[in-house]
């Protein structure tokens, strides 16, 4: 049985344009990104892992088309608030940091572990969220350059993708017409 592959929305898969009062007034998907979610399809369920809210995923599966089908399901900020609710106690709490990350490796997952792929570092606010949701560990987490204008667009997918493939030590499908490299 294969891995679930969790993939990230925003600054992954797209960009938004937020107008002065925090709305967003344009989703723009990142450049590569049918290419990216088909190959990564071939390896196993796709699932979407988002600290989103529903409304926002339906504009934004919208936005990116006929590609956001390959998801099995979708795990936004609803689905993930049991465990946000017992990481806020744990880190509101008056212990030492080693004895957070200690119990932040006790929250029972909500979903089966598998590789995640998103734009935040390992050890940011949302790794602790995401991790802890699938029962990842750092060497599940595939970090993805942020999607924040269109100059940072398909790379960021093909590297990713080609450090999946790296890890999993198997020869994949070719990106958008272009073998992708992996450095050694």
């Amino acid at each position: 049985m294969t891995r679930p592959l969790y993939v990230d929305l925003d600054d992954s898969l797209i960009a938004s344009d937020i107008d002065g009062g925090g709305n967003v007034v344009k989703i723009i998907p990142r450049p590569g990104v049918d290419a990216f979610l088909k190959n990564l399809s071939k390896h196993g369920d796709l699932y979407l892992l988002t600290h989103a809210t529903r409304p926002h995923v339906k504009d934004a599966f919208k936005a990116i088309g006929p590609a956001s089908r390959l998801f099995k399901a979708v795990i936004s900020r609803e689905n993930m608030k049991p465990v946000i609710d017992e990481i806020d106690i744990i880190s509101g709490s008056d212990i030492s940091d080693g004895e957070k990350d200690f119990l932040y490796k006790q929250i029972r997952p909500l979903f089966r572990s598998g590789y995640i792929f998103d734009d935040q570092p390992v050890g940011s606010g949302l790794y602790v969220i995401k991790a802890a949701v699938v029962g990842a560990s750092p060497e599940d987490w595939i970090r993805v350059r942020p999607f924040t204008d269109l100059a940072t667009g398909r790379s960021g997918l093909e590297r990713a993708y080609a450090e999946y493939l790296a890890r999993n030590d198997r020869q994949g499908p070719v990106m958008s017409g272009r073998a992708v490299r992996v450095a050694r």
